[in-house]
C-alpha cells in the first residue's frame, strides 16, 4: 500500500487531466453498460408479443413507450449513437490517463537521476554505474508500462464492471447472484499470483542490473578485455547473469499462464450455473428465453473487463518490484555531508589540515595530520599503496568528512562553505580522464556553453592541445567518442587539463595524472600541467619520482600518518620512507 501512495503523489500535479480522464470512464462506462441494456429492447423487437406472449419487461420499457414502427427506426439509431459515445470517451480516457501516465513516469525519472546525481561519493564506490543505469532504464521502463496500463485499464474498466453488475441485477438479481457467486473465489489465487509475480520482479530486474554491469564494463575495457583475451571469462560472466534473468522471466510467464486457466474455469463455472438455474427458471414458466439472451449477452460483457483486470493486476505488481527499487535509491540519503553557509571565494593564505583523522567506517586511514599549505605552494604527495593519498585529496573537495579534525582554507573550516561554492574552486585531473561523447569544443567547456571560442582555444594552447585539435577531422567541432575513445591517452588527458585552465580554480587536485601515459605523452601533458599549476595551491599525488622533484615540499605517508616533510634533495639526504621509495622505484 505505502509504494502505492508513493506513486499516486506524482500524480497531483496533473489532476485537472486525471478529472477529465474520470468524465471520459464514467461515460464510456454508463455507454457500455446501455450497450447491453439496449439488447433487451432489440430482442423484444424481433420477437413479437403475438408470435411470444410470454413477452419481455425491462425496468424501463422502450417499446411500451414507443411505438414498435418508431423503435425500427429509434433502436438500431441509439446503438449507433451510445457506439460513437462509447468510442469518443474510450479515446478521451485512453489519451488523458496516458497522458498522466506518461507524464509521472517522466517526472519519476527525472527525480531519480537528480537524486543520484545528489548521492555521496561512497554510493557511486560501492553501486556500479551499470545497475544504476538498469534502474534508470530498465526499472522505469518497466514501471511505466505497468502505470500506464494501470491507468488506463484499471479504473475504466473497473467501473465497467461496476456499471455492468449494477445493470445485470437490474435484470435479474436472482440470476445475477448465482452466475456471480464464484467471481469471489478468484480474488485470493489472483492475489497470490501477483505476490509472487512482485517477488520475481524485483529479483529479475536486480539481475538485469547485474547483466547491465557486465555488459558497461566489458565495453569500457574493451581493450583490456582483448588484450588478456578475456572473451570466454566475459562471455561466461555475462551468460551466468542472462541465464539467471531468463528462468527469472520464464518463472513469471509460468505464473501468468497458470493465472489464465484459474480466470477462464471460474468464468466456465459461472457460466454454467447460469445455464443450470436458467434453464430451471425457464421451465418453471418464471424467466423468457429472450430475457435469458440478454442476460447472458451482459455476462459475457462483464467477463470482458473482469479478465482484463486480472491481466492489469498482475502488470501492476511486476511493475511495483521495480518500483521498489526505484523507491530503494529515492529512500537513500543524499550526502549527509552538512552545507554551509558561507561562500568560498578562492585561496588568500592558504590551507591546513589541523589534526586530520579519517575512517572508513571501523578502518581507520588517516589519523593526525597536520600540515599547512600556503597559496601557490606545490605540494606532493607519496606513499606505498593504500596509505590514503587519494583519501586525503578527497577530504579538499568534501567527498568525505573528516572524522576528527579540520580542513581550513584562510582559517575557515570549509564545512562553513556552501559546498558549491567549495567545490568551484577546486579542479581535479586524474588518471582516469572524464570525457563525453560530444564535441572538442563542448568537453573543453563542459557546463560552460557561455564561454567564447577564443577562450575555448587559449585554454587548449596552454594545454599543449590546439595542434592535434586543429589536425582532427572537424577541428574543435569533432565528436570524440564515448569516453574520448577517439584519442590518445595523453590527448584526452590534455583535453582534461584544458578544461581545468579554463575552470580557472585556485586549488588543484592531480591525482596520478600521468601514470598512464608513454614518456612521450607525458612530456606533452607536463608542459600542459606546468602551465595549469601556475599561481595555484596544488596537491600531486604520483608513483613518478621524476614527476615531482619540481614540488616545493613532499609530504610521505606511511601508516595513515605524515613522516617526513621536505623538498626532494632534503629528503635524499635522510635514509627515510622517501628515500626507499625512491630507491625501489629507480634501482637497477
Amino acid at each position: 500500500m505505502a509504494l502505492y501512495l508513493r506513486l499516486l503523489k506524482f500524480l497531483a500535479p496533473y489532476w485537472f487531466k486525471l478529472v477529465l480522464a474520470v468524465v471520459c470512464m464514467v461515460i464510456f462506462a454508463v455507454s457500455n453498460g446501455l450497450m447491453a441494456y439496449l439488447i433487451g429492447p432489440a430482442i423484444k423487437l424481433l420477437f413479437d408479443k403475438e408470435k411470444n406472449p410470454a413477452g419481455y419487461t425491462l425496468p424501463v420499457d422502450l417499446t411500451a413507450i414507443f411505438s414498435t414502427q418508431n423503435m425500427q427506426v429509434l433502436l438500431p439509431l441509439a446503438i449507433i449513437v451510445v457506439a460513437v459515445i462509447r468510442g469518443l470517451s474510450s479515446y478521451g480516457n485512453t489519451y488523458y490517463m496516458g497522458y498522466v501516465g506518461q507524464r509521472v513516469i517522466a517526472d519519476l525519472r527525472k527525480t531519480l537521476y537528480t537524486h543520484i546525481l545528489e548521492l555521496p561519493y561512497e554510493f557511486f564506490v560501492k553501486n556500479p554505474a551499470g545497475g544504476l543505469t538498469s534502474r534508470l532504464t530498465n526499472d522505469i521502463n518497466l514501471l511505466e508500462k505497468a502505470t500506464a496500463d494501470t491507468l488506463i485499464h484499471a479504473f475504466k474498466q473497473g467501473l465497467s464492471v461496476v456499471v455492468l453488475a449494477v445493470i445485470i441485477l437490474m435484470m435479474d438479481w436472482q440470476l445475477a447472484l448465482i452466475g456471480g457467486i464464484v467471481f469471489p473465489l478468484a480474488i485470493y489465487p489472483a492475489m497470490r499470483f501477483g505476490k509472487k509475480i512482485k517477488n520475481i520482479s524485483r529479483k529479475g530486474q536486480g539481475t538485469l542490473g547485474d547483466m547491465a554491469s557486465i555488459i558497461y564494463e566489458a565495453l569500457k575495457g574493451i581493450r583490456v578485455v582483448k588484450g588478456f583475451g578475456m572473451k570466454d571469462y566475459e562471455t561466461k560472466r555475462f551468460d551466468q547473469e542472462n541465464e539467471r534473468f531468463a528462468r527469472y522471466r520464464t518463472r513469471a510467464i509460468k505464473i501468468r499462464g497458470i493465472s489464465s486457466p484459474f480466470m477462464e474455469t471460474f468464468a466456465a463455472v459461472s457460466f454454467a450455473l447460469t445455464i443450470w438455474y436458467a434453464s430451471y427458471r425457464i421451465s418453471a414458466g418464471t424467466l423468457t428465453p429472450e430475457a435469458f439472451i440478454t442476460f447472458f449477452a451482459a455476462i459475457v460483457m462483464l467477463y470482458q473487463p473482469v479478465r482484463v483486470l486480472n491481466g492489469v493486476y498482475l502488470n501492476l505488481q511486476q511493475g511495483l518490484g521495480s518500483a521498489q527499487r526505484i523507491f530503494e535509491i529515492l529512500d537513500t540519503p543524499t550526502e549527509a555531508i552538512k552545507d554551509g553557509t558561507k561562500l568560498c571565494t578562492g585561496v588568500e593564505e592558504g590551507i591546513e589540515f589541523r589534526n586530520v583523522s579519517f575512517s572508513y567506517g571501523e578502518k581507520e586511514v588517516l589519523k593526525n595530520i597536520n600540515l599547512s599549505v600556503k597559496k601557490g605552494e606545490r605540494i606532493a604527495i607519496v606513499g606505498s599503496s593504500g596509505v590514503g593519498k587519494s583519501t586525503l585529496v578527497n577530504l579538499i573537495p568534501r567527498f568525505y568528512d573528516v572524522t576528527e579534525g579540520a580542513i581550513l582554507i584562510d582559517g575557515v573550516d570549509i564545512r562553513e562553505f556552501t559546498l558549491e561554492s567549495l567545490r568551484s574552486q577546486i579542479s581535479i585531473i586524474s588518471q582516469d580522464v572524464v570525457l563525453f561523447n560530444d564535441t572538442v569544443r563542448n568537453n573543453i567547456a563542459y557546463g560552460r556553453p557561455e564561454i567564447s571560442e577564443e577562450e575555448v582555444i587559449r585554454a587548449a594552447i596552454s594545454a599543449n592541445a590546439h595542434q592535434f585539435i586543429q589536425e582532427l577531422p572537424q577541428g574543435y567541432d569533432t565528436v570524440i567518442g564515448e569516453g574520448g575513445i577517439r584519442l590518445s591517452g595523453g590527448q584526452r588527458q590534455r583535453l582534461s587539463i584544458a578544461r581545468a585552465i579554463l575552470k580557472d580554480a585556485p586549488i588543484l587536485i592531480m591525482d596520478e595524472a600521468t601514470s598512464s601515459l608513454d614518456a612521450e605523452s607525458e612530456r606533452a601533458v607536463q608542459e600542459g600541467l606546468k602551465n595549469l599549476m601556475k599561481g595555484r595551491t596544488t596537491f600531486i599525488i604520483a608513483h613518478r619520482f621524476s614527476t615531482i622533484k619540481d614540488a616545493t615540499r613532499i609530504v610521505v605517508l606511511s601508516g595513515g600518518t605524515i613522516v617526513e616533510v621536505g623538498s626532494h634533495d632534503e629528503l635524499m639526504q635522510k635514509s627515510g620512507e622517501y628515500r626507499r621509495l625512491y630507491s625501489l622505484q629507480f634501482q637497477g
